[in-house]
């Protein structure tokens, strides 16, 4: 935040009034320096506030109307006067000189040292310095994160990226959603900034991702962000970068299946458990690709869904009028997309053996975070996966 004429005036520790009120206290004050010639415009520049005891200034008010112009031209923030010191006070028609050009003219009570001010003055600048460079480190940090996101930043390299914002494997990734993202970005970013805890935060597809590492202090932040986002999904924690995009459909999973308000809801809890299939996301996923490895790379080549089609066939029983009417297909059009995904898994959606080893791979391929509870969005009407 800007340190300007206001901000001074608002310190109860700088004893400093304005003597031409309202004026000016939108100037930014960059520096404070003491100055008792006549002419300080030739000493001191742009944002100066100079402070003098009043030797230096003129006697007539002609003289003074022209010692403020001075200093107004040269772009000084503003002149800060000793309340007593001064042998000849400004002139009413100096101050209301200083009012009209919009210069301000502050007085500063005797008692209070110059030297207060200029702390008062270095500090602010500090502060604004230093949230300049979390600013810059933040929009840096998120530009990296989509990058990241994206893949297109090889694993070996993006992990030394990372590691630049101190976050170290494991990692884990979390997701929140909110109305206004933007304010929930900034939300997140002072929520790990106050904590002192490292953190990558940006905006993906309506929602705000995080990067972390796997730590207790991280889940102690992700709860305090509870009452500004709501409701928060957690990805398992992962090793490697290029694992992220499947803890982002972890950590989506998660957030979808996360229904209270005020909850961070992690991917490995309350997950529906089989009988039959393993907790291991690793072996989960060996499973899911034995069988759908062959359609995902189909649709992944052609740009097709059939692994979608397929999901939603076996989620409606086989079917056929109720998975035609969710994928918004005749009839005849999901018959030819089911052969097709038949004779691409090698597998009979006749056969209940079969029918039974696909809905496994499917369950697995959602337990692993490669597909996402809700990833049957229905095609557009007339879409053809031929």
């Amino acid at each position: 935040m800007t340190f300007t004429v206001g901000s001074l005036l608002a310190l109860p520790s700088a004893g400093t009034i304005s003597l031409t009120p309202g004026v000016g206290e939108d100037r930014a004050i960059t520096w404070a320096h003491v100055c008792e010639l006549p002419e300080p415009w030739k000493w001191l520049g742009r944002g100066a506030l100079v402070m003098t005891t009043g030797i230096g200034l003129p006697a007539t008010a002609d003289e003074q109307c022209a010692y403020l112009d001075g200093m107004h031209a040269a772009g000084i923030a503003a002149v800060a006067i000793d309340a007593i010191m001064p042998e000849t006070p400004l002139a009413d028609r100096a101050l209301a000189h200083a009012a009209e050009i919009g210069f301000p003219v502050l007085q500063t009570e005797h008692e209070v040292r110059f030297v207060s001010l200029a702390m008062a003055v270095a500090e602010a600048g500090q502060a604004e310095r230093t949230a300049r460079a979390r600013q810059a480190e933040q929009l840096h940090g998120s530009l990296l994160l989509a990058e990241l996101c994206g893949g297109s930043v090889p694993s070996e390299p993006a992990a030394r990226l990372v590691a630049t914002y101190d976050v170290e494997p494991p990692y884990q990734l979390a997701v929140t959603e909110n109305d206004d993202v933007r304010t929930a970005l900034d939300g997140v970013h002072a929520a790990f900034a106050a904590h002192r805890v490292p953190a990558l935060a940006t905006i993906k597809d309506g929602q705000v991702l995080i990067l972390t590492d796997a730590a207790e202090r991280v889940d102690r932040v992700l709860e305090s962000l509870t009452g500004e986002t709501g409701r928060i999904g957690v990805s398992a924690p992962f090793h490697q970068l290029e694992d992220l995009p499947t803890a982002h459909r972890q950590a989506r999973s998660a957030l979808i299946r996360n229904h209270q308000s005020g909850r961070v809801l992690r991917f490995e809890e309350n997950t529906t458990a089989s009988l039959f299939l393993p907790n291991d996301a690793d072996q989960l996923r060996g499973i899911a690709r034995q069988v759908l490895g062959p359609l995902r790379t189909y649709d992944e080549q052609r740009g097709t869904s059939l692994t979608q089609t397929l999901r939603v066939f076996l989620e409606e029983n086989r079917s056929w009028v109720r998975a035609a009417e969710r994928l918004y297909v005749h009839r005849q059009t999901l018959i030819a997309r089911v052969s097709r995904i038949e004779k691409i898994i090698d597998r009979d959606l006749s056969s209940i053996e079969d029918t039974a080893e696909c809905w496994l791979a499917v369950q697995a391929a959602i337990g692993c975070g490669d597909l996402e509870p809700n990833d049957t969005a229905p095609h557009a009407p007339g879409s053809d996966d031929g």
